[in-house]
């Protein structure tokens, strides 16, 4: 096998294989208990504006309603502004809580310049404001903030 392409798809099979649920990888626990009892942030009047357009970010998984405290897909898609894409190592997810919590080291397996893409993730019950940050390869910054809602157990 030299086909350097072949052996990138089937390095790249393997990689989607051993991240997915199906395969009996344990779920990322994104946000602990402890984390999840610290107090919510006080809101401030909104986010701060940038000064150029930065990237887009957009929530793919998990639906807004509807969670149940099972591991789900969390997932956002990166929006390159003007061709110029996104620098990985530049994104931040933080929990919104006082005092915050990086959860960036949590997700940077998961993190390319096209968004985040983690399988199986876990979250305590509760309304947990996470803000997302990425920066472009010319500097501009684009924030979103995604709300994931945990219903208790019954």
């Amino acid at each position: 096998m030299t086909d350097p392409a072949l052996r990138g798809r089937l390095a790249l099979a393997a990689l989607l294989f051993a991240a997915s649920p199906a395969s009996g990888a344990e779920p990322v626990r994104l946000i602990t208990a402890e984390e999840a009892a610290l107090p919510p942030v006080v809101a401030s009047g909104g986010q701060p504006r940038n000064m150029t357009r930065g990237p887009g970010i957009d929530r793919i998984a998990p639906a807004m309603v509807g969670l149940k405290g099972e591991p789900f897909r969390f997932a956002v898609k990166f929006k390159p502004r003007n061709g110029v894409p996104i620098d990985p190592a530049s994104v931040r997810v933080t929990y919104q809580r006082a005092p915050s919590v990086d959860l960036s080291p949590r997700l940077k397996p998961f993190v390319t310049a096209d968004g985040i893409e983690a399988a199986a993730v876990v979250v305590p019950p509760g309304a947990h404001v996470i803000e997302i940050e990425a920066t472009d390869l010319q500097g501009r910054v684009g924030r979103a903030q995604v709300t994931l809602t945990v219903d208790p157990p019954k």
